[in-house]
């Protein structure tokens, strides 16, 4: 028997995902009795956080979106984590604790053979780098004296009615405000000082903090899970809407004898509200066991999710919240409203190692600016000690035009890219001539066009939405998404968040 309960799909297990999947288990454990509350599945084909939200720095900011659509978002996500961790012990599950944040500029590293690339029409790999605390991103429309950039440009952003798709990256704005100042360069004495020109403090522990990612993903997968959420390793081949049937032409065979007639009498439109023979059928895996019309399983909800391996699974709502394959629903058949222009999110790759170093680093994340190198334009890599011991070091972002693999355990980073990045990293600091732990390793960041996630409903559809694109600061805003998803679905409305900001129609 077909379980007639209401069944909630949720499309991928990175920090979007999972958190949406762990807010909205637990409203529906606050607002349902065991026997009534709705299935809740969480669909994944490879393994949680297997890609960006396992392969991240965590860092947290909550000030240097300010000024920008993204700047409640990111204040409340900041907020939400703090209570995560008391809550849930996430000092000792996941790591999390407050920061130091500095930017370094380092000057005239010797990182590659003294060789300069030939300006040519192609842009070769090294003139496709930009960093990883680099996303396209508009800049804010409103000026602020608390609010300006420390030396790293943004490009100027017409009215929203006249934006166009912008395809140039622009370095995330450290605001200028009064916490942001010069210190001495023994304050990070990690640091090799013959080679820092200038060091600025750009956060403390009231509003920078660190979280590991990977850990941070699976705890809050855990407590979902403990709260009724169900786990289907399996991909997604086609989104169905039961009671749709593509539009049809007919028309006479003998269409050449006819001679006079006219187009409309000549061909037949036979639109989704005509009805199909009672024969018709189509290739099909149905739990139910039964056929309806076009080929569709029998069943009352509204979707019917088709998967790789096992049954299928009748749904009433589906998140999409597959990162950098968000875009795959667009194959989707209930998607077939959604445009490519709606969602241009595509994955940046992000080259990363985690080391040891030689001795214990203090809590102080580094964002280092390579000054003078051989490349054209500068380098910066991200630094970050975790309360375990090791390092996450991260940079090196080729901006790509091909799409992520479809399997994100596929190698994907770039030897020359992985090379570069530990020898700067040998050169900035000598506690961090280091044992490899980890080495050679990528992920694609999904970043959208316009540097503002999606986190809609999908318009005029009974229960599909959407929450991808949110490019470097996935982790950060992980669970303030969640929670307005989780929101959307049980509540059919955000309380926690004005998400007008991300909806999914809004540029086109």
């Amino acid at each position: 028997m077909a379980d007639e309960r209401e069944t909630i799909v949720i499309i991928g297990a990175g920090i979007i995902g999972v958190s949406t999947a762990y807010f909205t288990a637990k409203k529906l454990a606050e607002k349902y009795p065991v026997d009534q509350r709705p299935r809740l599945i969480l669909l994944e084909q490879c393994e949680p956080g297997c890609s960006a939200s396992g392969k991240s720095g965590g860092f947290l900011a909550r000030h240097w979106s300010d000024g920008t659509d993204t700047e409640k978002l990111a204040q409340f996500s900041y907020d939400l984590h703090a209570k995560l961790a008391a809550e849930l012990g996430g000092a000792d599950k996941w790591g999390y604790r407050a920061v130091d944040t500095f930017c370094a500029e380092i000057d005239r590293i010797p990182v590659m053979p003294a060789k300069q690339h030939k300006s040519s029409h192609f842009r070769t790999e090294a003139e496709s780098v930009v960093t990883s605390i680099e996303v396209i991103a508009p800049r804010s429309r409103r000026s602020s004296p608390a609010a300006t950039t420390m030396e790293y440009s943004l490009p100027t952003t017409p009215n929203e009615e006249n934006m166009q798709p912008n395809s140039t990256h622009a370095s995330i704005a450290v605001p200028e405000i009064e916490s942001v100042k010069v210190v001495e360069p023994g304050t990070v004495p990690w640091l090799r000082t013959n080679v820092l020109t200038k060091l600025r403090q750009v956060g403390d522990t009231a509003n920078t903090a660190q979280v590991d990612p990977l850990k941070l993903t699976r705890a809050l997968l855990a407590e979902a899970k403990a709260r009724g959420l169900e786990i289907v390793k399996a991909k997604v081949i086609d989104v169905a809407e039961t009671g749709y049937r593509p539009p049809l032409i007919e028309f006479p065979v003998d269409n050449c004898a006819r001679g006079k007639a006219t187009i409309d009498e000549e061909f037949k439109v036979v639109g989704p509200s005509s009805s199909a023979p009672a024969s018709t059928s189509l290739a099909g895996n149905s739990p139910v066991g039964t056929q309806g019309g076009w080929g569709k399983p029998m069943t009352n909800k509204p979707y019917i999710l088709q998967l790789d391996q096992g049954s299928d699974i009748p749904a009433d709502k589906i998140v999409v919240a597959c990162g950098a394959w968000v875009t795959s629903c667009l194959r989707w058949e209930a998607f077939r409203e959604v445009s490519a222009s709606q969602i241009p999110i595509q994955g940046l790759r992000v080259h990363y190692l985690l080391a040891k170093p030689k001795y214990d680093l203090p809590a102080q994340a580094v964002f280092a600016e390579i000054n003078g190198t051989v490349y054209s334009g500068e380098d910066a890599i991200e630094i970050y000690p975790r309360p375990d011991g090791s390092v996450f070091v991260c940079g090196e972002a080729l901006d790509d035009p091909e799409m992520p693999p479809h399997n994100p355990f596929e190698p994907i980073y770039s030897k020359r890219a992985t090379n570069r990045l530990k020898q700067i990293v040998n050169d900035v600091s000598p506690a961090l001539s280091f044992d490899i732990i980890q080495y050679g390793l990528a992920c694609h960041l999904p970043v959208h066009a316009k540097g503002i996630p999606v986190i809609s409903k999908v318009p005029n559809t009974r229960g599909l939405y959407v929450a991808a694109g949110h490019g470097c600061w996935g982790i950060l805003n992980g669970p303030a998404t969640g929670l307005s998803v989780s929101e959307l679905l049980v509540d059919d409305q955000p309380t926690s968040l004005d998400l007008s900001n991300f909806r999914l129609d809004r540029w086109y």
